[in-house]
């Protein structure tokens, strides 16, 4: 099964990502993430930096995240360098364990099932033009986590059926 977050910048996708991660986990699911890393340009420096604990996909490995991709411009990191490839490739190709569940941060534009994080009402207006949305959450509601895990739970053992 495969899910993806999108939102805008800063508006909660990685905060929801490890809080999703999380609760997968504590029902024994097996999650790799992938993460598009939205750099214009591929250099040394965005090199170094994907090694960093405080880069979005090392967040998702250390919330108990089974495996964790990110992709760049011209770089994949599981350490390896990879010419940029679509969703659908990077799953195929570079997936390597046998797992229950893909969560996605980005790639608005992919066809798969979204979680839709948005901070306003003007966000969401846009964001709702987006295909295949199954949920949306705004992380400032103070009940929204809650409900959104009742809803999670309930998709992933239906989608599992």
């Amino acid at each position: 099964m495969i899910i993806q977050i999108v939102g805008y910048k800063k508006s909660g996708k990685t905060t929801l990502m490890s809080h999703t991660i999380q609760q997968l986990k504590l029902n024994n699911y097996t999650v790799v993430t992938i993460k598009h890393h939205g750099g214009e340009h591929d250099n040394q420096l965005q090199d170094i930096k994907l090694q960093s604990a405080e880069v979005d996909h090392m967040k998702h490995f250390e919330a108990g995240a089974d495996q964790s991709i990110v992709q760049g411009v011209n770089y994949q990191q599981t350490v390896s360098r990879s010419p940029k490839q679509t969703l659908t490739e990077i799953i195929r190709k570079s997936v390597t364990i046998d797992t229950n569940i893909i969560l996605v941060e980005g790639y608005k534009d992919a066809t798969f099932p979204k979680v839709v994080v948005y901070r306003d009402t003007d966000e969401l207006k846009q964001l709702n033009q987006l295909t295949n949305i199954k949920y949306r959450i705004n992380l400032d509601d103070q009940q929204a986590l809650a409900q959104y895990d009742k809803w999670l739970l309930a998709y992933i053992q239906e989608g599992m059926k």
